[in-house]
């Protein structure tokens, strides 16, 4: 061996490490943000090391050991073996950590085989227009290809795994099997295609070395364009997979929207039957003092009380219980808090309806509904000795805020693209709760704040919604802060 052969097979190891770590950097970057939110960055960014340092290390072994393996079966068991780690770091949503795994099984190969395709047609150029030149020339111009193919093979690869984790959206949610069979279609068939590609390229390798520069290049673009087809299909899928996942979640918000107008609907009902009962009770009212005002002067006292303690259960059933300044929410405050008394779950309840601002009581209705809701069956899930909801409102210089407040003693888990907790519930109409709450605030240049803190010296998990709000006169009838 010359020098000039040692020379070539050092910067062939060189160009081999450093394209298996610009790989493992792209398989770390798709990985990350599928990952569950965790309270500590820091957590966060070790297990992305470790993801991506068991798929280096297996690649490495693989690559130089001194047996044989087919290519195609070395990087199954890179990422089966990334796929493992990933899993026992983060066992959950395992259909999507599946599909990221085999999908950049075949971007890495889509990536690299247009690199090779492209490094073959260019060699064909060079062997028709440099036959003249010396070793040193073919060497230097060995290392400008490894320089070139390297960063081409790093930007397709790292540009497709970007415009994958762009386009797929939401990256902590349940991934159902036939969602997960219609993703992978693409992939898997790029994966097969790769394989009789290599099986076919090493078959006629002999024949294409005695074929004209123009076959050669025919069959070389053909591959190409191939394995262009297959990298834009792969993103296509998942593109469109979105939209159609973007369409199904309208529908369901139109669907709990419109629910939510039949019950608002319902409690509107509810408050003008009981405003009419109250308002005939009034009118009643003269009759009923007269008649008590009777049996007393005649020293009919047990009649009286009698009379008086029927008088009084009418007012209470004519009456809500829970009195918030407005009929629509006195209704929903108090079937909520009827729903939470049967479940034994202590309720504390200081809100007031801002009666004279512009808030429109079917954003209010919103609020209520789908924040108590979601404490409700959160504090269920917890499953605490002694399970409390407090629901608060009060007023902060131009902003209404309402507080909802419920046991948990867990930890939240926030998606990173929207910023709410990512639901653990699966199935349809979950996850949209809190995502209408927000589009209620923000109708007021508003938003939503969720935390755990400590709330009337317990642990609770709180959400704080902020209204912006215009008023013609002072609050008096809630506390200002």
């Amino acid at each position: 061996m010359n020098e000039l052969q040692q020379y070539y097979e050092i910067s062939s190891h060189i160009y081999s490490f450093i394209t298996m770590l610009l790989t493992t950097c792209c398989y770390g970057s798709l990985v990350k943000p599928f990952l569950s939110a965790q309270s500590s960055c820091r957590l966060q960014k070790s297990r992305v090391w470790l993801i991506a340092a068991a798929y280096a290390c297996i690649m490495l072994f693989l690559h130089y050991m001194p047996y044989y393996i087919n290519v195609i079966l070395a990087y199954c068991i890179g990422i089966s073996g990334a796929f493992l780690v990933m899993c026992l770091l983060d066992p959950v949503y395992i259909n999507q950590k599946l599909f990221i795994s085999i999908s950049f099984f075949s971007l890495r190969w889509q990536a690299w085989r247009i690199v090779g395709q492209i490094g073959h047609v260019w060699s064909s150029l060079y062997i028709r227009f440099f036959t003249d030149k010396g070793e040193v020339f073919w060497f230097r111009l060995f290392l400008l290809d490894c320089v070139r193919d390297a960063l081409t093979g790093f930007l397709l690869l790292y540009g497709s795994i970007r415009l994958l984790v762009r386009i797929y959206g939401k990256k902590q949610e349940h991934m159902k099997m036939r969602e997960l069979l219609i993703l992978l279609i693409p992939s898997l068939s790029g994966i097969c295609a790769y394989t009789m590609i290599l099986f076919y390229y090493n078959a006629y390798t002999s024949a294409l070395e005695q074929a004209s520069l123009s076959v050669k290049l025919g069959y070389e673009m053909l591959i190409l364009l191939y394995a262009l087809i297959c990298y834009a299909t792969t993103l296509a899928i998942v593109w469109l997979f979105r939209q159609w996942k973007t369409e199904q979640e309208e529908d369901r918000q139109k669907e709990i929207f419109s629910r939510q107008m039949q019950d608002l609907k319902s409690h509107i009902t509810e408050a003008e039957r009981l405003y009419k009962d109250m308002r005939a009770l009034r009118h009643d009212m003269g009759n009923h003092l007269m008649t008590l005002k009777q049996l007393y002067a005649q020293r009919e006292s047990e009649e009286a009380e009698a009379y008086a303690a029927t008088l009084q259960d009418q007012m209470q059933a004519a009456s809500f219980g829970i009195t918030s300044g407005n009929p629509v929410t006195d209704v929903i405050l108090a079937d909520r808090k009827k729903e939470m008394e049967e479940k034994g779950i202590a309720f504390t309840c200081s809100f007031h309806y801002p009666a004279d601002s512009e808030i429109n009581a079917f954003d209010i209705s919103i609020i209520l509904n789908n924040g108590l809701s979601n404490a409700i069956e959160a504090t269920e899930r917890e499953n605490t000795p002694t399970p409390r909801i407090f629901l608060s409102s009060y007023r902060r210089k131009n902003m209404y805020i309402i507080e909802i407040a419920n046991s948990f003693t867990g930890e939240l888990a926030a998606d990173e693209q929207s910023g709410l907790p990512v639901t653990t519930k699966e199935g349809e109409g979950h996850g949209f709760g809190l995502s209408s709450i927000r589009h209620a605030a923000r109708k007021y240049l508003g938003d939503i704040e969720i935390c755990r803190e400590v709330y009337e010296q317990e642990k609770c998990c709180v959400l704080r919604v902020m209204l912006q709000i215009t008023v013609s006169t002072a609050y008096n009838s809630f506390k200002t802060i």
